[in-house]
């Protein structure tokens, strides 16, 4: 039996080491992995927003929305000093309400909102409160505020615009300014307010007026 030069031998070992590790790294994959890791991404929405008030007759009001894994929870509760407290809750469903708020709340900038100071006399306190879990990542925010219409019409922050296009040497030192708002706030607070379907807005508008009338009653829930 002939034997293999050293160098024949040598090669004829590279290449089967070659076709082994191969076979390891990519017999074993399928093009489909990674899409299927990214199927299994956990996905889930969380919003809410509690307005606290200093005086009677509505102590508190708190909407909270979820959406986990496709399924979409919301409710509304008020309490009042009068020991009353409603809850307007919607059945869990296969909807997109609160996908399509979140994405909403998204836009009006609510990742780059910051705490406020209070404002000295203000009637209602706002707690917002959202949390995102997708593609493996995971994000949530705190923003605590007053009078977000004061905020959005006096903010004292002033603007300035300089037109580059004036041929006057003059008109370079004249910059043109105006007092900006931050509508932001008062933005998230109608999203929260106007959110979902009319039926489950009406049962909100009924609930806050019926805890606004005297008496002190056991806390009752009014299906959506």
């Amino acid at each position: 039996m002939r034997r293999l030069p050293p160098m024949e031998l040598f090669i004829f070992a590279l290449t089967a080491i070659f076709l082994v590790v191969g076979w390891k790294v990519y017999g074993g994959l399928h093009p489909v992995a990674g899409l299927g890791h990214a199927q299994k991404a956990p996905s889930q929405l969380y919003a809410r927003m509690s307005i606290r008030y200093p005086k009677p007759p509505i102590f508190e009001e708190e909407y909270r929305m979820q959406d986990v894994e496709g399924i979409s929870t919301f409710e509304y509760r008020v309490r009042s000093y009068a020991c009353r407290e409603i809850t307007v809750k919607a059945p869990p469903g296969k909807i997109y309400d609160v996908s399509f708020f979140f994405g909403g709340l998204d836009q009006d900038g609510i990742w780059q909102m910051l705490d406020l100071p209070p404002l000295k006399g203000a009637d209602a306190f706002y707690t917002v409160y959202v949390k995102q879990l997708a593609d493996f990542k995971q994000g949530e925010r705190t923003v605590t505020f007053t009078d977000p219409q004061y905020w959005a019409s006096r903010t004292p922050h002033r603007e300035f615009r300089l037109d580059l296009s004036k041929q006057n040497a003059n008109d370079l030192l004249h910059m043109q300014s105006q007092v900006t708002g931050d509508r932001r706030y008062a933005q998230v607070v109608d999203d929260f307010r106007t959110f979902g379907p009319d039926e489950f807005r009406q049962n909100v508008a009924a609930a806050r007026a019926r805890a606004r009338t005297s008496g002190c009653v056991a806390p009752t829930t009014q299906p959506q």
